[in-house]
């Protein structure tokens, strides 16, 4: 028993550390960029030694995916609540869903977003995660009711949906984010959601 709450402190302080090394990681990055960031520059900061650092994250790109898996719990513990309280129907929940993207893109930083939206980048492409599940499944259930068009399979219509989002955020990252994204994503998502994926309903 008492080798288990040994352990279990040792847990939780490994814990803490990698989440202070990861916090501090992120916050030079929002000021000073990704590549403008050093290992040791975030080890200092954090208070640990470089060795510590790469106990935990094999390299600055470690970050990157830690990036995106918190970006996965978001969406599943918040993103996910809100489709289940305010998406009655698939147009409304993909709006929500693009709307949190942008959120959650504008929250983490204008550098953070130039550095991450880089044809380097193949998290962007991976379907393994649980943000493009959830958009799959989004236009699936709509294909399923009849509110979206069946041109294109679930998987098509997500990736057509995603490239489109990422070439706004992208404008924004070319302007130096002088406009607002959330405003700006929603404004482009419904005009192409309501033009191109969504069902025309005729009124009696």
């Amino acid at each position: 028993m008492e080798t288990k709450q040994r352990l279990t402190k040792r847990q939780i302080q490994a814990n803490d550390t990698r989440n202070r090394v990861y916090k501090t990681a992120l916050e030079l990055m929002e000021i000073k960029g990704l590549n403008n960031t050093s290992i040791e520059e975030i080890s200092k900061k954090a208070g640990v030694s470089v060795g510590t650092f790469y106990n935990y994250f094999k390299s600055k790109d470690d970050i990157l995916v830690d990036i995106y898996r918190k970006a996965d719990d978001y969406f599943q513990e918040v993103v996910e609540k809100e489709l289940i309280e305010n998406g009655s129907d698939a147009f409304g929940q993909l709006l929500i869903f693009f709307r949190y993207y942008a959120k959650y893109t504008k929250d983490r930083g204008l550098d953070n977003a130039c550095q991450l939206y880089s044809s380097k980048n193949k998290l962007f492409i991976a379907k393994d995660r649980y943000m493009p599940k959830m958009l799959i499944r989004i236009i699936g259930e709509g294909q399923r009711t009849g509110q979206i068009v069946e041109t294109m399979t679930a998987e098509e219509l997500a990736d057509f949906c995603m490239i489109a989002a990422r070439g706004v955020v992208f404008n924004w990252c070319l302007h130096d984010g002088i406009f607002d994204l959330e405003v700006k994503i929603e404004d482009y998502m419904e005009k192409l959601l309501s033009g191109v994926l969504m069902r025309k309903t005729t009124k009696a």
